[in-house]
């Protein structure tokens, strides 16, 4: 591991957004290929998937008690600025919340078609999530996102590099701290614990 340090920290708290825009930047790929792509693995699971990706966007811009919002380093260009806000308000009224009339759920009577007698009462519900073109746009838009993260997190990477070059790397190799993975049961899985700023161990479940 490298030694704990400011940088460190930055390191690691720039590269956890990245891996949420990554993430996004994965579901919104396979939800494109399940409806471009015949007999996709994942066919059925576009609305799943750009949920998902909606999530995992919004999460970087978010309040969080662990980082700083991503836009503490990264501007949104005034070309993705209109989708961006598309994506914030999808996921505030959709996906976080069940607010918005993408997704309407009726009250339907069933009758016999030839004696109209009631036959049952069902609830059908009608979802619309993004259009492909829109869907499209995210993308743009989270690459976008993703180029100006790695433009802030490419000097602080360097200065890394060059601070474990000037250690010495064989007593680091030796006795220095590396990430310990605790096996827990499956019945104490949870989230309760916030992550600190320099993680040394993680949580496995088995």
């Amino acid at each position: 591991m490298v030694e704990d340090s400011t940088d460190a920290r930055l390191f690691i708290e720039l590269s956890s957004h990245a891996v949420d825009l990554l993430e996004a930047h994965h579901a919104l790929t396979l939800a494109l290929q399940s409806v471009q792509v015949a007999d996709s693995p994942v066919e059925g699971a576009e609305s799943s998937l750009i949920a998902n990706a909606a999530m995992a966007y919004c999460r970087t811009f978010f309040l969080s008690k662990v980082r700083r919002p991503i836009t503490t380093f990264v501007d949104i260009p005034d070309q993705v600025s209109a989708t961006h806000e598309l994506v914030v308000q999808f996921r505030n009224r959709t996906i976080a919340h069940s607010q918005s009339d993408l997704s309407v759920t009726y009250a339907i009577g069933v009758l016999d078609a030839d004696t109209l007698e009631v036959v049952d009462v069902s609830a059908p519900n009608v979802s619309s999530t993004m259009p492909p073109e829109q869907v499209r746009d995210f993308i743009d838009l989270v690459e976008v996102v993703i180029d100006g993260l790695d433009e802030v997190i490419g000097p602080v990477r360097m200065r890394l590099l060059a601070r474990l070059a000037a250690a010495d790397r064989a007593a680091l190799l030796e006795s220095g701290p590396r990430p310990e993975a605790r096996m827990l049961p499956a019945e104490e899985f949870g989230s309760q614990r916030t992550r600190p700023p320099y993680p040394t161990w993680h949580p496995m479940y088995s």
